[in-house]
């Protein structure tokens, strides 16, 4: 049902229609970065040009992109503003459909995009017919409904793994990261952001069932890597669990520690906990 598009950052469900995601593509990076005296290419035909490869071969029925479109934070800058409008009209021409949950950088984005494509709202959009998934940004708290898919596809977080070489120098490299979340943890979660109680007695997942009308399933969380390369990312097994970045992260409700690591060309590190341990000299 789910398959990595290796060695590129991006994935393929297929479940009633092939559906392509990718996730943190930044357009307008470059101009922050000039701000700062950094200077480099305008990225977005590389960017382009990249997806549109991904689209001529796999030829999806429809592009799924979850979050920071664009890179500019609150104001939109003028590259932002001429590059996006040409960058979904050309991405249009490959692919019938394409659907954008909204990021924490994609404020106003709705002004450029054409009318085509499909804004949805930072709670993520759901899809699929036997296999149900779930994708979101991961900012900000998902609709509930997530809980009923198979699958949760989020981003946000940039994540790598830091290694240290023979020579003690140590480097990053992007990778996915997928694992099972803690359903009862979660659905309590969902709960008191909503300001439901649940007693000492009461199990929380059948509060839940009864709060919203969902029947949960046993979904898997994948975290995609940034398709952008040229921006930093969040070594997993460096930082501390609680500074990964979004509510189901900073409230603990996903034990990173438990998930399994793969670089971009589809190689299994091992779980992020040993990806530590490892970084740390304890194995």
């Amino acid at each position: 049902m789910i398959k990595l598009l290796t060695p590129n950052p991006a994935l393929m469900v297929e479940s009633g229609e092939r559906v392509i995601l990718v996730a943190d593509i930044h357009l307008g990076l470059e101009y922050e970065l000039s701000r700062q005296g950094i200077n480099i290419p305008y990225q977005w035909n590389r960017i382009l040009n990249e997806m549109m490869a991904l689209l001529e071969e796999h030829k999806p029925d429809r592009l799924v992109l979850l979050g920071d479109v664009k890179h500019g934070v609150p104001a939109t800058s003028f590259s932002e503003r001429r590059e996006i409008p040409i960058f979904f009209n050309a991405l249009l021409e490959a692919v019938p459909f394409i659907d954008i949950t909204r990021g924490n950088h994609d404020a106003n984005i709705q002004k450029y995009l054409p009318e085509e494509v499909h804004l949805h709202t930072s709670k993520g959009v759901m899809f699929g017919d036997d296999f149900k998934v779930a994708a979101f940004h991961g900012h900000a708290w998902p609709n509930p409904a997530v809980m009923t898919a198979d699958a949760i596809i989020m981003a946000h977080n940039h994540p790598t793994v830091m290694l240290s070489t023979p020579l003690g120098v140590k480097i990053t490299r992007p990778v996915w990261v997928r694992g099972k979340p803690d359903i009862e943890k979660l659905a309590a979660a969902f709960l008191n952001q909503d300001n439901v109680r649940v007693k000492e007695e009461e199990e929380a997942l059948n509060i839940f069932e009864e709060e919203y009308g969902f029947e949960c399933g046993s979904p898997e969380i994948i975290v995609m890597p940034m398709f952008n390369d040229i921006l930093g990312g969040l070594p997993v097994n460096s930082e501390a669990p609680e500074s990964l970045l979004g509510p189901l992260f900073r409230k603990k409700l996903v034990d990173m520690d438990t998930f399994d690591a793969y670089l971009l060309d589809g190689t299994f590190m091992g779980q992020v906990g040993f990806l530590r341990d490892r970084l740390e000299g304890r194995v």
